[in-house]
């Protein structure tokens, strides 16, 4: 009888701590823009920028963009940071698949790219003429695994299209 208890409860407590470690775990990237949701710290005026973005874009051009976190936060461990990023218009490109990923349409970091504070992408212009607004969120991680402490910073940028 003891066996067959032990048989039956073990599924279960292995099968709710599964559903436990699924829902609250700790992926690494960041799917919406909720970071401050979990990242508990400061906001930071200027600390993202978008590097090589140009003030018009060449309607179907690809252009590669660099993401930029400067700050003075040190990491107490390999986690240096990490970002979301959304284009309203165009075509987002992992050239990084390592480093960066899409989700949802957003582009963000994977576990990989948490330990940097730069990041590599493509992004193809609309072929149709119209502005473009891109919004990057990033962070400054502090590394020690835990919500307090990290900064943010958020940019947004409107491209129009080269008369």
């Amino acid at each position: 009888m003891k066996k067959l208890t032990l048989f039956l409860i073990l599924p279960i407590f292995f099968l709710t701590g599964l559903h436990i470690s699924t829902v609250h775990s700790f992926n690494n990237s960041a799917p919406t823009f909720e970071c401050l949701t979990c990242h508990v710290g400061q906001m930071a005026v200027d600390m993202v920028e978008i590097r090589g973005l140009p003030k018009n874009y060449v309607p179907g051009k690809t252009y590669k963009l660099t993401i930029v976190v400067t700050s003075d936060m040190k990491s107490m461990g390999e986690v240096q940071g990490g970002f979301a990023l959304e284009a309203s218009a165009g075509k987002l490109i992992e050239q990084d698949k390592k480093n960066t990923q899409i989700s949802n349409g957003i582009l963000t970091h994977t576990w990989e790219g948490s330990h940097h504070r730069t990041w590599t992408f493509g992004w193809k212009a609309p072929t149709e003429r119209k502005d473009v607004h891109i919004t990057v969120m990033a962070l400054a991680a502090n590394g020690d695994f835990s919500s307090p402490g990290d900064i943010v910073g958020v940019n947004s940028y409107t491209i129009k299209p080269k008369k």
